[in-house]
């Protein structure tokens, strides 16, 4: 009888226990709603990309003031900011892969949910001196903002280059047409002259004709 007695306080206790520590993590979600400052104390905790040492993240007041409010939003911010170290490894594999460093690199959460890059993000050719370095800032869209892949960078470089190369060419083409059509007035000029002298010595040999006679 008393261990019947022992094993049902014990399963008991358990019990206990058990719905103790529900109540504790319902009073931690709970809390985490508690204010801007404590959903996002909540975040700093939970996420490292947030106190990451090597890029910064940046969430909109507002939007966290949507998202303690709005457990949808917030279960969407936080599934953002879950995956976001890895697209940062990402995006820094893919610059290095091209031969360039990132520079002030900056994640934005918006107040409309959206992300992007800062616009004082840019990239370096890790191969030049910092003073010869090109550098290429973000783009800035309002709404929504647009992020600058690899892909798109490469494009767009490739895009100038083909316009310098028609550029040139073009340039070549002209001072082709232009050096051939001063070869053709020179040409000109030389056989007017030629006709004039020919018929100059014309003249001269029919009065040296005339004295004769």
């Amino acid at each position: 009888m008393m261990q019947v007695g022992l094993s049902n306080y014990q399963f008991g206790n358990s019990n206990v226990v058990a719905r103790a520590n529900n109540k504790k993590a319902e009073k931690k979600t709970e809390d985490k709603y508690a204010s801007v400052s404590a959903y996002q104390a909540y975040l700093k905790d939970k996420y490292p990309c947030l106190s990451a040492s090597n890029y910064k993240v940046t969430i909109s007041p507002a939007l966290l003031e949507k998202c303690i409010r709005d457990p949808e939003k917030a279960e969407l911010l936080e599934k953002n900011l879950e995956i976001l170290p890895g697209c940062h490894q990402n995006m820094i594999a893919a610059w290095n892969a091209l031969g360039a460093d990132v520079k002030n690199e900056e994640w934005i959460f918006y107040e409309d949910g959206t992300a992007g890059l800062s616009p004082n993000m840019y990239v370096t050719n890790s191969n030049s001196s910092s003073d010869s370095s090109v550098e290429d800032k973000v783009p800035e869209k309002k709404g929504q903002r647009k992020k600058t892949s690899p892909q798109g960078h490469y494009e767009k470089r490739k895009l100038l280059r083909e316009q310098f190369e028609e550029r040139l060419a073009e340039k070549e083409y002209l001072k082709d047409q232009i050096k051939e059509k001063e070869m053709k007035e020179e040409l000109l000029k030389e056989s007017v002259l030629s006709k004039e002298q020919n018929a100059s010595r014309l003249i001269e040999r029919y009065e040296a004709n005339i004295l004769t006679l």
